[in-house]
C-alpha cells in the first residue's frame, strides 16, 4: 500500500503539532487531542500516508484491511474490532481531519488540512503553504508503529519538527504542544533506550535553580529518523520501497 504512493516519506504540516505563536495560553493543537488515543492516532498518520501523496486525496480500503494494519484485532473479537474503527475514523472526522463516505461496500477517506479546520488538504510543496515534518516510511517498514509506545510515538512527531540539535524543556512540553511533563519525559527518555535519539547535557544560568545553574538537554534524532536519514527518504520518490521477495 505504501509503494504504491511512490514516495517515502509522508508529510505532516506542523500546525497538526502546534498552534502558532502568540498564540493565548497553551500552543497545543490537533496532536494534543490525540494525546490519549493511541489508536486514532495511528489511523490519523497510516490514512494521511495514502491519501496525501496525489489528488484527490483519499484512501479507500475495506474496514477489515484498517482493522488489521492498525492492530485493533488483536485483543477483539472481529466484530468488536470492526466496531471500535467505526468510532476512531468518527473521532478523526469530529476533529476536522478527514471526511469519509461510502461508496459501494467500502468507505472512503478524504483527506483534510492538518490544522484541523475542515478545510480541504492541498499537499504542501513550498514554506508558504505551511512548514511541515517529514514521516519516513520506515517508520512503518521497520515496525516503529507497532514497537513504539504512545509517548514515544507522539514526542517523535515532535521531533521530527525541530532542528538537527534541539532543545525542548520537559516543563515546556505542556505550553508548547499541550502534551504533559510526564509523557513528553517518557516519550523522549523511551526514544532514547532505543537508540533513536541521543542527548547531551550542559549547565546553564538559571535564576530559579537553588544553585543558580540548571541542566540542559539538546537532543539529536538518530538511526532513521536522523537528519540525513530522513533527506534520504524524501529523495526515494518514485523507487521501490521494498526489497524482491518481501511481503506486504
Amino acid at each position: 500500500m505504501l509503494e504504491g504512493t511512490n514516495r517515502g516519506f509522508v508529510p505532516i504540516r506542523r500546525s497538526f503539532l502546534q498552534l502558532p505563536p502568540g498564540t493565548e495560553g497553551s500552543r497545543g493543537a490537533t496532536l494534543a487531542r490525540l494525546a490519549r488515543d493511541s489508536s486514532a492516532l495511528d489511523a490519523y498518520l497510516l490514512i494521511h500516508a495514502l491519501a496525501s501523496s496525489s489528488e484527490p486525496y483519499f484512501a479507500g480500503y475495506p474496514a477489515a484491511t484498517w482493522v488489521q494494519l492498525i492492530r485493533l484485532d488483536e485483543a477483539a473479537t472481529f466484530d468488536a474490532a470492526k466496531s471500535r474503527w467505526s468510532k476512531v475514523v468518527g473521532k478523526l472526522q469530529k476533529l476536522g481531519l478527514i471526511e469519509r463516505e461510502r461508496r459501494g461496500n467500502d468507505m472512503q477517506y478524504q483527506l483534510l488540512h492538518e490544522s484541523g479546520d475542515g478545510t480541504e488538504y492541498t499537499r504542501p510543496k513550498k514554506t508558504s503553504q505551511g512548514n511541515w515534518l517529514r514521516l519516513p516510511y520506515s517508520y512503518w517498514l521497520d515496525g516503529y508503529d507497532t514497537t513504539l509506545s504512545h509517548p514515544e510515538k507522539l514526542m517523535l512527531l515532535i521531533a521530527l519538527d525541530q532542528q538537527k540539535e534541539f532543545i525542548l524543556p520537559f516543563n515546556q512540553s505542556a505550553n508548547w504542544y499541550g502534551v504533559s511533563e510526564a509523557t513528553a519525559r517518557r516519550g523522549l527518555r523511551g526514544l532514547e533506550g532505543r537508540e533513536l535519539l541521543s542527548s547531551t547535557s550542559t549547565f546553564v544560568a538559571s535564576p530559579r535553580s537553588p544553585t543558580g545553574w540548571a541542566e540542559q538537554f539538546r537532543y539529536t534524532l538518530q538511526g532513521p529518523f536522523a537528519q540525513a536519514a530522513v533527506e534520504k527518504a524524501a529523495a526515494t520518490r518514485g523507487k521501490v520501497l521494498f526489497k524482491p521477495g518481501e511481503d506486504s
